[in-house]
């Protein structure tokens, strides 16, 4: 499931072409602090990292910028309360030009150079990132107004994201081609069995199986290497089944 989030009805109405029982648009209202909540709310209680393993979210909005202009995917995001930053995973090829963001608790009327602001980003990836690998959180943002915020209407701001809507469909239709079911069910549960793997493990491998998907990476033949390489004939103990684990993260990562 794709769940795309905004902070206003005005910025959300434009995107509801795309939704379909594999996408759903968010209205979360405005700050940080309703980015969180509408985050928390939207799965449902229990949710784990396994459980939303297929699952992406994204966060399409406006924001400010003193000579930049168009969208941009985020590729930095830092909180300007608490300095924090926050590196999403750039592994898709989009075509969207990339930028640094910075999220605030007040309207910037000030800009600096070759950034972007604005005032809920940093929530909604902190929040994200509880449940969701880095990847499957994606960040979009739409330059609106370079800290004068007269003028900008609530039409105004549909209108910019309609002017938008054919480069946002481009990345919403790369990850919809990125979204593969589990048909491959029993060959993963047979690498969880062969790696003794826990329920840690279980999270981390079908997070590197994403991974390996996205970046043409063949997981079974890297696992099998890497089985071969510790006890070839012989049944992996947990140990090493952690051992292999830990090698085709560092290979996939690397």
């Amino acid at each position: 499931m794709i769940y795309i989030f905004t902070a206003l009805k005005c910025e959300g109405e434009p995107l509801r072409l795309f939704e379909k029982d594999d996408l759903k648009v968010i209205v979360t209202g405005v700050g940080k602090t309703n980015m969180a909540f509408a985050l928390g709310r939207t799965f449902p209680e229990g949710s784990t990292r396994r459980s939303l393993v297929n699952d992406i979210v994204i966060n399409i909005g406006c924001c400010c910028a003193k000579s930049l202009q168009g969208v941009y995917l985020i590729n930095k995001i830092t909180d300007q309360a608490s300095s924090r930053d926050f590196y999403p995973d750039m592994l898709r090829v989009t075509g969207i030009k990339e930028a640094a963001l910075i999220t605030t608790d007040t309207l910037v009327t000030e800009p600096e150079e070759d950034v972007l602001y604005d005032m809920e980003a940093s929530s909604f990836y902190e929040t994200a990132s509880r449940l969701l690998s880095p990847d499957r959180i994606i960040t979009l943002k739409i330059v609106s107004d370079s800290g004068n915020t007269d003028g900008i209407t609530t039409s105004y701001i549909t209108s910019l994201v309609n002017d938008h809507i054919d480069q946002i469909g481009e990345v919403i239709a790369v990850l919809r081609s990125g979204m593969t079911e589990r048909e491959d069910e029993a060959d993963i549960e047979l690498i969880y069995t062969m790696l003794h793997a826990t329920e840690a493990m279980k999270v981390q491998l079908d997070e590197l199986i994403n991974y390996a998907r996205l970046t043409d990476a063949d997981i079974n033949k890297l696992i099998s290497e890497e089985i071969n390489s510790i006890c070839e004939d012989k049944e992996l103990t947990k140990a090493q089944g952690k051992e292999v684990l830990k090698r085709v993260r560092d290979k996939l990562t690397s």
